[in-house]
Parts: C-alpha cells; sequence; structure tokens
C-alpha cells in the first residue's frame, strides 16, 4: 500500500491514510458519510482502497 501514517478510523474501524482524509481520527468514507466531505473515488485493490487506505468497514450507525 504505502508507508504514510495508517490511524484506525475512530468511527468503523478501518485503518486509513491520515494524508488523504480531511479528518485526523475519521477515515475518508466516515468524513463524507458523517460530515460531508468530499467523497473518495474508491478503487479497492487487495481488499483495501488505493486512494484512501480505507477497507471498507461501515460502523453500526452508518449502517442503519
Amino acid at each position: 500500500m504505502t508507508d504514510e501514517t495508517e490511524p484506525q478510523c475512530d468511527e468503523c474501524g478501518s485503518n486509513f491514510i491520515a494524508a488523504r482524509s480531511a479528518m485526523a481520527g475519521l477515515c475518508a468514507e466516515c468524513a463524507h458519510q458523517l460530515y460531508g466531505y468530499p467523497a473518495c473515488a474508491h478503487e479497492f485493490e487487495n481488499g483495501r482502497c488505493s486512494h484512501c487506505g480505507w477497507d471498507g468497514s461501515v460502523s453500526e450507525f452508518l449502517r442503519r
């Protein structure tokens, strides 16, 4: 993937590339779903987005 910092999303638990998210504690997908930040044009490679690192995880809150 990359050697950039990959924290764990506070909402869904996915690891993500910190530099690719508008929010420090959320992956790009959760930042988009919860706060309306621009969506990532996900392209999955080996089970993770090659752009932002999101693995497709969805929290129970967002599932509802």
